[in-house]
């Protein structure tokens, strides 16, 4: 059966001897069978209703009862009740029966306590009644050990862990925590309703930190309950304590995330970060000169004894800035080591430098490979204006190499931007590790994980 308010899932729940019920896992409504209502209910001014039964997807009707301060909904076929959350508490009340489930003819247990009124959510309070005098309750003792779950709650699903359902409220958006079945274990002091040991009910805790929202949902009402996370020196000081409290342990559920609200000035700051270096290495780029100085080819052979060769003189201008060497060789299934001397033709203050090339290529299972490349590219910073000449000694295994060299002045590193834009975002990245960390401890209790303990154990 699905509900007909909100169409989630119906379970069935046995709340006494006999007497089954049918609760929506979504709205916490309630389906009972007429025979099944102990209280007689004189319904007047029935209508149609917008929905189907669930019991016999035959249209219901709404009518008043107890002089129109109740709604209910009937089936006009098989005379089911509906009843939305919170109309079962309001029945009780104005019926004066505290357990309205039994069958006909059956006596009717004694009046409830009258319970005050639920304020709203976010409203004032009301002015709490006179204090009455009450003897001393009798000690309850409580067995060691896990409290057993009543029959009426055995097997219940927590369909909330797959669902993930949302709460909207007051413009917040509150996401789901955790359901679970507590079980009242001892009762002391006053309560407006009548509270026994064994008593058990759905729970459901929803946050959007600081803020969080429980609902309790029995077989005959659904409480909501709204906070809101306070620091523990607040709550010592509120109750003047001596001392200072414990040492807060974990992460509660609401408690909020000290790195939620560094985390967007972080990534602000690394986006004007990055915006000027970006912007600082086109401006570079742009006005940069990029002129070529020097073009010249060299070769030599095996048979060569000597296989140094010297190029021509060249002028370099300008303010002292990087030159940029290319090498382009015509190396083919053999490697290449370019020693080579950037000499001042005035001084003979040399720059020395040099790197190995390698170029192999075939086709293995009928797919082509290569590794590595005929040219390479190599760059002398911080060189002065002046006259200037390379020298270039080749060694290799090939029977013949033919090279050409050119040489650009005041050519920009494209790897420095990169490099400078990977150390603006170590703190951003930091932020976002610690933000992540709060969180993952923070749902590590809840039905919703981030990361399971299994990921802990293979990360070990």
């Amino acid at each position: 059966m699905k509900c007909p308010k909100c169409q989630a899932p119906l379970e069935a729940v046995e709340i006494s001897s006999g007497i089954v019920v049918r609760t929506c896992t979504g709205c916490s409504g309630v389906l009972y069978e007429a025979d099944d209502i102990a209280v007689p209910l004189r319904l007047i001014g029935p209508r149609p209703a917008r929905f189907d039964c669930p019991r016999c997807r035959r249209p219901m009707e709404t009518a008043n009862a107890y002089e129109g301060q109740i709604e209910v909904d009937r089936c006009a076929t098989c005379s089911a009740l509906w009843f939305d959350a919170g109309e079962i508490m309001i029945l009780r009340k104005l019926s004066g029966v505290e357990n309205i489930a039994g069958k006909k003819g059956d006596e009717p247990s004694r009046p409830a306590a009258p319970a005050a009124p639920a304020a709203p959510l976010g409203a004032a309070p009301a002015a709490a009644p006179a204090a009455v005098p009450v003897p001393p309750l009798p000690a309850v003792k409580v067995k060691e050990g896990k409290a057993p779950v009543p029959p009426e709650m055995e097997g219940a699903q927590n369909r909330d862990a797959e669902r993930a359902p949302t709460v909207e409220l007051d413009g917040r958006l509150y996401r789901h925590f955790q359901s679970s079945i507590p079980v009242t274990t001892a009762v002391l002091g006053e309560f407006p309703w009548v509270a026994k040991v064994g008593d058990a009910a759905r729970s459901r805790d929803f946050i959007c930190p600081p803020y969080l929202l429980s609902q309790e949902v029995t077989a005959t009402e659904s409480v909501w309950t709204a906070g809101e996370y306070m620091e523990p020196e607040e709550v010592w000081a509120a109750f003047a304590m001596p001392g200072a409290p414990p040492a807060k342990i974990g992460v509660a559920p609401a408690q909020p995330n000290p790195w939620a609200g560094e985390l967007p000035s972080v990534w602000r700051s690394f986006g004007v970060a990055a915006a000027l270096c970006v912007g600082v290495f086109v401006f570079v780029e742009a006005t940069a000169s990029k002129a070529k100085v020097y073009e010249g080819g060299f070769e030599v052979t095996a048979a060569d004894l000597e296989r140094s060769r010297v190029g021509e003189v060249f002028e370099v201008k300008g303010r002292t800035s990087n030159l940029e060497v290319t090498v382009d060789t015509n190396l083919d299934q053999h490697w290449a080591y370019v020693s080579m001397a950037l000499i001042d033709a005035d001084t003979d203050q040399a720059f020395d430098f040099g790197r190995d090339l390698s170029y192999y290529h075939g086709v293995d299972d009928g797919e082509s490979w290569s590794e590595g490349g005929r040219y390479e590219t190599f760059f002398v910073p911080s060189v002065p204006a002046g006259r200037y000449y390379l020298r270039v000694e080749p060694e290799t295994d090939a029977p013949q190499l033919s090279f050409r060299v050119i040489v650009r002045r005041d050519v920009p590193l494209k790897r420095l931007p990169l490099i400078a834009l990977a150390l603006l975002l170590l703190p951003a990245v930091w932020a976002g590790m610690r933000h992540d960390s709060f969180e993952n401890t923070r749902w590590m209790e809840s039905d919703h994980p981030r990361t399971s303990s299994d990921d802990e154990e293979d990360d070990e």
